[in-house]
């Protein structure tokens, strides 16, 4: 329910830009994530281990974190950039959504596999969602920039340009998104080719979803060292975060459904 009424500010705000409706935007989306981390705690406490293991659980902590890493930029680059919170509008109601998923399906008996109760697996598990949440808002934010950005080429400054931050903010805030994204991939990657190696008699490189994380990966990889080293910006990098989680939703939606066998427990 907190998730859905800061949705509703954030729109309200986004359409008549009134400052109690960004205040209370800002006051409920602190108070859901603190009672979701504790509804987190408590899956913790109950289940003994981390609660990833799941559909729904990996739907519930990815929303969680998701919702953190926004706040937490949002809140750092308003402050430097001045800009309003706009961008909220679009990504609170996805992870409102997904987390009416994830309560619908939650079973607190479900059965797991063996292979997932190890505190290793569910480590890589955790910091793949946490990657994935920061490169979630990489793409709404480089959608935002490249629709911002097109209503500006072509001087037809309607909606967009009236109510969006500036382009420097959607840059900003997609280039910090896959930074922190990156990090955490390369953790998750690092403990799940570890754990693997223990698990699975059969080479890692034999899974389809092993290729196209280590080609999602690499797309991700070009889009820090191009912005660090080569000075790359604007249209090219968002263009470059939009194919990184292309290929990210891909892996989830065909991969994993129609190919991968080693990862159909998840």
């Amino acid at each position: 329910m907190l998730y859905g009424i800061t949705s509703l500010f954030y729109l309200r705000d986004f359409l008549y830009k009134r400052g109690s409706d960004r205040t209370n935007a800002q006051r409920t989306i602190v108070l859901a994530l603190g009672l979701h981390a504790a509804f987190l705690v408590y899956l913790v406490l109950g289940l003994r281990r981390i609660p990833v293991a799941t559909l729904s659980e990996a739907l519930s902590t990815f929303v969680w974190l998701t919702a953190l890493i926004y706040w937490l930029l949002e809140k750092g680059l308003v402050t430097q950039l001045k800009a309003d919170r706009s961008m909220g509008t679009f990504i609170l109601p996805i992870l409102w959504l997904l987390f009416t998923v994830a309560n619908l399906t939650f079973q607190a008996d479900e059965p797991i596999a063996e292979v997932l109760k190890d505190v290793r697996f569910e480590m890589h598990v955790f910091a793949m969602l946490l990657s994935y949440g920061a490169f979630t808002i990489s793409f709404i934010a480089s959608l935002l920039h490249i629709l911002l950005a097109r209503e500006i080429k072509k001087r037809d400054l309607r909606l967009f340009y009236s109510r969006l931050p500036s382009l420097a903010f959607f840059d900003n805030i997609s280039n910090r998104a896959v930074d922190i994204g990156l990090f955490f991939a390369t953790i998750g990657f690092a403990l799940g080719f570890y754990s693997a190696a223990k698990v699975w008699d059969s080479f890692l490189l034999a899974d389809p979803k092993f290729l196209v994380t280590v080609f999602s990966w690499a797309i991700y990889f070009v889009h820090f060292f191009g912005r660090r080293f080569i000075g790359w910006s604007g249209r090219l990098v968002a263009n470059l975060s939009i194919l990184g989680y292309s290929v990210i939703l891909f892996s989830f939606i065909i991969i994993s459904l129609l190919f991968s066998s080693l990862h159909r427990f998840i």
